[in-house]
């Protein structure tokens, strides 16, 4: 493996870390979630409660996820977003996403 590949894991690995926060970490995220759905509505939860609580998860893994951008954890190597221009960069990093990510936007 080349250091492209190592740090594509390792990043790769973070965000799966994310996903794992708020589900179960067995690769079965799509068949496990869509039966959990099926049982909620069978037992009368309303379309538009699980949508809210959806997004509520959908939104702690966006934090997390710009989070991990910014701060990866002791030990482990750092990330960046950068802006670009016609494929380029230009320079300009993009830093504390999570800063100004509010829940209700």
């Amino acid at each position: 493996m080349d250091d492209h590949d190592e740090a594509r894991s390792r990043f790769l690995r973070g965000m799966w870390a994310i996903v794992d926060e708020h589900g179960p970490p067995n690769g079965q995220t799509h068949q496990v979630g869509e039966a959990a759905q099926e049982r909620l509505l069978a037992l009368g939860a309303a379309p538009e409660d699980l949508r809210a609580f959806a997004r509520m998860v959908a939104f702690e893994s966006l934090f997390a996820a710009l989070h991990f951008l910014d701060d990866p954890g002791p030990g482990d190597p750092g990330w960046a977003l950068v802006e670009t221009s016609g494929g380029e960069p230009t320079g300009r990093l993009v830093q504390g996403l999570y800063e100004d990510l509010g829940p209700d936007r």
